[in-house]
């Protein structure tokens, strides 16, 4: 999903954008933005998630079963044993399960999402794979066919303007230094900040704390909140890309591209929030507006 909410970073002198450029931009990624969401395994598809224990974890619809899919899944799907970090999926005689397509018919070593592209299993309308999060694994359920998807017609977003398009100043660390960053889970991730973002807005000074390497990195991901939150916009606070700054640590902090977390959408994801330092004492009327889902 990360891919879409990248557009139009190279080639434009970015002090001399028009009203009308900028607008055109903004309504492209926020297009490409809706059309990802609309795809048949986005934020709205998630449909469970389950931690895995160590030793053999049954999956199905059967209540009897560890992991329990939506009712219409297939009672008994399977195994997934899990021995010293290793996940080994066995599939129930009987019942068709898909792996790029192809039918599992002997044991399957799952990939999490950790150590690269994860394993995606399908059964029926239901694709699963394994996520880790907190030092614990997860095994992450979708339907293709979810009812979010019949509830879903966009999301609404303030008027489009060039005021929120913030010219800001990277000042790094000299040394990286740790934070941990909340999470709905009521736990938190370690990262490392590498420096902080500086700008100008409406006559006031503010910073935010980007996360990502700008040596090593294409752009920041900046998790921010604002005073419009569990108001106008969601409670959780929103996310947005900056690019990481050239030789002359200047970036700009576009605010129209501010989104919705997907915790908005689902209650199975697991959804970063603001750091306090990240939390501005401001009404940031730009970007996506509270997510209300409604019937089409």
């Amino acid at each position: 999903m990360l891919s879409s909410l990248l557009i139009f970073s190279c080639g434009i002198n970015e002090d001399q954008i028009s009203e009308k450029k900028h607008q055109q931009q903004i309504n492209q990624w926020h297009e490409e933005r809706i059309a990802d969401l609309e795809e048949k395994d986005s934020w709205l598809s998630l449909a469970g998630l389950h931690k895995l224990e160590d030793g053999t974890n049954t999956l199905g619809s059967d209540s009897s079963n560890t992991i329990i899919f939506p009712p219409v899944a297939a009672p008994d799907i399977g195994t997934i044993t899990v021995s010293d970090s290793s996940f080994v999926f066995t599939v129930e005689p009987g019942v068709t399960v898909t792996k790029n397509g192809l039918k599992v018919s002997s044991p399957q070593e799952l990939q999490t999402d950790a150590k690269g592209t994860a394993t995606i299993l399908k059964q029926g309308r239901f694709l699963w794979h394994l996520i880790e999060r907190r030092n614990a694994t997860y095994v992450r359920i979708k339907d293709i066919n979810h009812p979010n998807f019949d509830s879903f017609t966009g999301i609404e977003r303030f008027p489009v303007s060039r005021h929120w398009r913030i010219k800001a100043t990277y000042h790094p660390f000299d040394t990286p230094k740790a934070i941990t960053i909340p999470d709905v889970l009521g736990e938190g991730l370690q990262d490392s900040l590498y420096g902080e973002l500086r700008f100008t807005l409406n006559g006031q000074d503010y910073t935010l704390s980007p996360l990502g390497n700008p040596e090593a990195e294409a752009e920041f991901f900046i998790i921010f909140g604002d005073q419009t939150n569990g108001e106008s916009t969601y409670s959780g606070g929103r996310y947005l890309y900056a690019n990481t700054p050239a030789n002359d640590n200047i970036t700009y902090i576009d605010f129209n591209k501010a989104y919705n977390p997907p915790c908005v959408f689902t209650s199975f994801a697991t959804c970063p929030l603001p750091p306090a330092q990240n939390r501005l004492d401001i009404n940031i009327e730009a970007g996506e507006k509270m997510y209300q889902a409604t019937t089409k």
